[in-house]
């Protein structure tokens, strides 16, 4: 069975829907109020699944604690602020254009640390299903450019903010070795994630002034249900998807969420797709089939 693969478009199918609900939560309270409050969330979720599946725990000795803590530091919170860095100063549209480097730092990270060299035929598969991806969030620039010193700051941040989830993404397929629990993993990479984001702001001086007891009144249902979608089970997954298949797959599937959305959106916002969405859409399944094959 290819659970792999079937649970990387999982996983980028729940982080679909956890973008529609954060998008509400975020025009209620704003980015800042929505990653901080999202991260204790999914590891409240995360801790309850822990005690209700009770994986074991040891496998996970300090070696590999430290991968998993590289893992959660580089992809989870490094990679979420530079990224979040990069939609300010990008806007969303250029910003998402840059995602589908993920899967090609993931490919290189894997080739290195994990000694995983992908076949012609996942290659091919690879480079369809990223030149459909690229094909339907290239239509939502607009025609839109980059230019002067936020421009290229933006630009550079989101490709950092790329190599830090592929290279993440490939740690923490290190750190579990084929023996821990991706759930186990998942909850130690969220852990770290959270105690770090929040160690950082508290630094800086900042979380006392952004009112987090009432932006959580005023957007719970949102922000509890874009924690339980993608920090939550869309991570587990995207770990399980990790542990069965190459990263490179793995991160190249996931990748597929601005097509996975669509359907989403035609249903909640009645957006009409154009013949150009439509082509890139259906190159993206001819490569996830390819992969699959």
């Amino acid at each position: 069975m290819l659970i792999g693969e079937l649970a990387a478009l999982a996983a980028a199918t729940l982080w679909s829907l956890t973008s529609l609900f954060f998008v509400v939560a975020t025009r209620r309270i704003g980015s800042l109020r929505v990653n901080l409050l999202r991260l204790p969330a999914a590891l409240a979720f995360l801790t309850m699944a822990l005690v209700a599946v009770r994986p074991s725990l040891l496998p996970l000795t300090l070696p590999r604690f430290g991968i998993l803590t590289a893992s959660a530091v580089l992809g989870l919170a490094l990679g979420d602020l530079a990224y979040f860095a990069s939609l300010r100063r990008l806007g969303p549209r250029l910003a998402l254009l840059l995602t589908p480097l993920t899967p090609v730092f993931a490919v290189t990270a894997g080739l290195l640390l994990l000694r995983e060299v992908p076949g012609p035929m996942a290659l091919a598969g690879m480079a369809v299903t990223l030149a459909g991806i690229v094909w339907v969030v290239a239509e939502r620039t607009g025609g839109a450019a980059v230019s002067g010193r936020e421009g290229s700051a933006g630009l550079a941040l989101g490709v950092v903010g790329a190599a830090c989830q592929g290279i993440g993404l490939a740690l923490a397929k290190l750190g579990m070795a084929g023996e821990l629990s991706p759930l186990a993993a998942a909850w130690v990479r969220m852990a770290v994630a959270a105690v770090v984001s929040w160690a950082v702001l508290a630094a800086a001086g900042k979380v006392g002034t952004l009112s987090l007891g009432q932006a959580a009144r005023n957007a719970w249902p949102w922000v509890l249900g874009g924690a339980a979608c993608g920090p939550f089970l869309g991570m587990w997954l995207s770990l399980v998807s990790a542990r069965h298949t190459q990263v490179g797959v793995a991160a190249t599937l996931m990748s597929t969420m601005p097509v996975l959305i669509i359907p989403l959106v035609m249903v909640t916002e009645r957006y009409r797709p154009t013949f150009r969405a439509v082509v890139g859409a259906v190159v993206t399944v001819v490569g996830v089939a390819i992969l699959f094959r």
